[in-house]
């Protein structure tokens, strides 16, 4: 049974007279009346008692119209889904960041916006290492990352990164510590004897490779005496007075008590967050997604 009868007996049903329906469905009435014909031949049951006077549904027909509105329904509803689907308006948007990257509002003020515009989405949200989302864009079993790549990091060809957010470098101080107490920025020749709390160098994490970076410019190596995975983690050590730690100024939205934040005098002790996508994927959820957010200058594409 094709689609276009199930509407035709819906008409006639809910107009119960053939003349009324064939108007509605801009046919002829003849037609429409072989149409009714052919259905109930194909069934082997009568769904409409014709006089006369007037038309009515047998009770096999008041069931059929039921089940006839349904098919009718989910049809549209099948056509609708696939529109909205090419549309980028339902489907899963895979998102992948760094710890800092929920801390910054250019995030979540688009993901609040994505949510708001297109509620059917699912969104599947995954905190990994920089280096992680690089290889996952690349495999494409991620739609959207979000990163502070290092100084030495070399994207893919097929992968396109745009700057999205900028923030300062800052010392991150024990708060009985001297430097705690000065005014204006330090420079970052000054943490040349200090004890650091970070990442270990080579581990890919943003950052962490830039802040090793600086110091070497500045002519000395940071003297690393504990390792942490996680930032809550290393201000939460840094507190402690384990040591001291160059973060971003993003950080700052976690609260930790006992620990204090100056600026580095340094020209370059900056951090970029930067959005990355595969741009061999064709994706219009991820598309839609990545309009809103405005690129810094100096993206790259």
């Amino acid at each position: 049974m094709e689609l276009r009868q199930f509407r035709y007996f819906v008409a006639v049903a809910e107009e119960l007279h053939f003349t009324r329906a064939a108007e509605r469905l801009h046919i002829g009435q003849p037609p429409l009346s072989l149409q009714i014909q052919a259905i109930e031949r194909e069934l082997g049951v009568v769904l409409l008692k014709r006089t006369r006077r007037k038309v009515e549904l047998t009770p096999v027909g008041e069931l059929f119209l039921q089940e006839a509105r349904m098919a009718l329904m989910q049809a549209s509803r099948a056509v609708d889904t696939a529109k909205r689907a090419a549309r980028g308006e339902l489907g899963t948007l895979r998102l992948t960041f760094i710890t800092s990257v929920p801390l910054v509002d250019v995030f979540t003020r688009a993901v609040r916006a994505f949510r708001l515009a297109l509620p059917d989405v699912h969104l599947e949200l995954k905190i990994k290492p920089s280096v992680e989302i690089i290889d996952d864009v690349l495999l494409n079993t991620v739609d959207v990352g979000f990163t502070r790549p290092s100084i030495q990091t070399v994207m893919p060809s097929t992968v396109t990164a745009v700057p999205v957010y900028e923030d300062r470098l800052m010392a991150v101080l024990p708060i009985d510590h001297p430097l705690a107490r000065t005014e204006g920025p330090i420079p970052i020749k000054a943490l040349r004897a200090e004890r650091f709390v970070l990442r270990p160098r080579g581990s890919g994490t943003g950052f962490f490779e830039q802040v090793f970076t600086m110091c070497a410019e500045a002519g000395f190596t940071p003297n690393v005496t504990q390792e942490t995975s996680e930032a809550t983690t290393t201000l939460g050590l840094v507190a402690a007075g384990v040591g001291i730690t160059i973060a971003p100024e993003a950080l700052q939205s976690i609260k930790v008590h006992d620990v204090v934040w100056r600026e580095l005098s340094d020209t370059d002790a900056r951090s970029r967050i930067v959005l990355v996508y595969n741009k061999a994927a064709s994706n219009p959820l991820r598309d839609h997604f990545i309009a809103g957010f405005p690129a810094i200058n100096g993206g790259k594409k």
